[in-house]
């Protein structure tokens, strides 16, 4: 009984501890390459006729160093949108870059 709590107790702990630790953003070199390939993402397409994938974004400046153009209906995986929800940070399938995009140009699935 005693060892069936102690287990319990520890995977309980170890539970929490993964629950807490999110992960964090790695920043982009404006190449579309990225260090960490291993963040979840939404999955989401794009709805604007076209859409300039950045490598980079700053909120209050804008996108630059531009690195492709996507079309409407491009699927891409959303990782995380901006605090003032103009871009979002994505990974666009077609050629397995990350990157900035217009918040508006793209819609989860």
């Amino acid at each position: 009984m005693i060892k069936r709590t102690w287990v319990a107790t520890l995977l309980a702990v170890a539970a929490a501890g993964l629950a807490v630790a999110p992960a964090e953003a790695t920043v982009q070199s404006g190449s579309g390459t990225i260090g960490d390939p291993w963040v979840p993402t939404h999955a989401a397409h794009i709805t604007c006729a076209t859409a300039t994938l950045f490598g980079n974004y700053t909120p209050g400046q804008g996108h630059s160093d531009p690195i492709a153009t996507l079309v409407q209906g491009n699927y891409i995986g959303v990782r995380y949108i901006t605090s003032d929800h103009n871009s979002a940070d994505v990974f666009w399938h077609g050629t397995s870059k990350w990157g900035f995009l217009l918040r508006d140009c793209f819609a989860l699935n």
